[in-house]
């Protein structure tokens, strides 16, 4: 299936439009080495082909122009019945066992299916989480679903209103889908290579909890903050949270669930001093890898640190 393509199999000059913001991201790290976790790219030009074939192209870029900007309201229900035309389309077979095939390579494994606009993760412009990502997903079927469902994401009221404030063509605009193998971490978070606090280039800033990093990203958890200094490993400041939530697998059949945090973990340092070291490290090799501050999404599973999303840290 010409619209499916595995982490090392994109040619660099394809990865911004044919993977989004956030799989070309990926597949960048996976090709150099750093520890991401395998997967595939469901193309743009699938959601694309799809769009195409069904006819909801043509009618859904007349509903956005029906859309009356001054009224939130008229927004939220104009985007909520675009999506649900999208949810009520079925994808073509050939389509369908594509996703099947690919996902059969997991044997069974839970993947995270995840959102990758094409216009995400610009230096200029941020589309970070404005569009949907799903985790735990097991099955073909719900494969197929929540693939339909993070390209209907493409049309949630937030995103249709921030491409409109930044001039963005809805005819020009895409969505590609990352498929990827779930990791079930014990810590997460987020790394910025420069701190966007102080904007000081030598130390890095870490946001640290227990369980999955949607606790962080999602703000339902105040994390460990952690300022380190690049060159000597020094920690600069440390604070350690009191931390009453954490989001984890929800059951054997997928998804997620938020739960309290066992009492003995609630004020305990979530990072080790091997972890922070092996973060910073992290830190220096994205940096240098990219040329640039960036911001990470990271994880530990088993000790093992893997890396889940990288992006420019537009604020600076």
């Amino acid at each position: 299936m010409k619209g499916l393509a595995w982490f090392d199999e994109i040619p660099d000059e394809d990865l911004a439009l044919a993977a989004g913001g956030k799989g070309a991201s990926l597949c960048r790290m996976f090709r150099a080495g750093l520890k991401v976790p395998e997967g595939f790219i469901v193309r743009s030009e699938m959601f694309t082909e799809f769009m195409k074939r069904s006819g909801l192209r043509e009618e859904i870029l007349a509903d956005i122009k029906k859309i009356d900007f001054d009224s939130t309201t008229d927004l939220i229900d104009k985007a909520e019945k675009i999506r649900e035309k999208i949810y009520q389309t079925d994808m073509p077979k050939d389509m369908a066992d594509g996703l099947r095939e690919y996902y059969a390579k997991f044997e069974g494994s839970p993947v995270a299916v995840r959102s990758s606009g094409t216009a995400e993760d610009l230096d200029d412009a941020s589309f970070a989480g404005q569009q949907e990502t799903y985790l735990f997903v097991i099955g073909e079927d719900a494969l197929i679903k929540y693939v339909k469902e993070c390209w209907a994401s493409l049309y949630n009221d937030r995103a249709i209103f921030y491409r409109r404030e930044k001039n963005f063509d809805e005819a020009e605009v895409s969505i590609a889908v990352v498929v990827q193998k779930m990791v079930n971490a014990e810590k997460a978070g987020v790394l910025f290579t420069v701190n966007p606090v102080t904007k000081d280039p030598d130390v890095c800033m870490i946001e640290a909890a227990w369980g999955l990093g949607e606790a962080v990203v999602s703000g339902i958890v105040t994390p460990d903050n952690i300022w380190i200094n690049k060159k000597t490993n020094e920690i600069v400041t440390e604070y350690i949270s009191e931390k009453e939530t954490m989001v984890v697998r929800k059951s054997a059949e997928g998804g997620t669930v938020e739960q309290d945090v066992p009492a003995e973990l609630r004020e305990k340092p979530v990072l080790s001093d091997e972890d922070k070291k092996a973060l910073v490290d992290v830190a220096n090799r994205i940096e240098d890898f990219y040329g640039k501050p960036e911001d990470v999404e990271w994880a530990f599973e088993n000790g093992r640190l893997y890396m889940l999303q990288s992006r420019p840290i537009t604020t600076l």
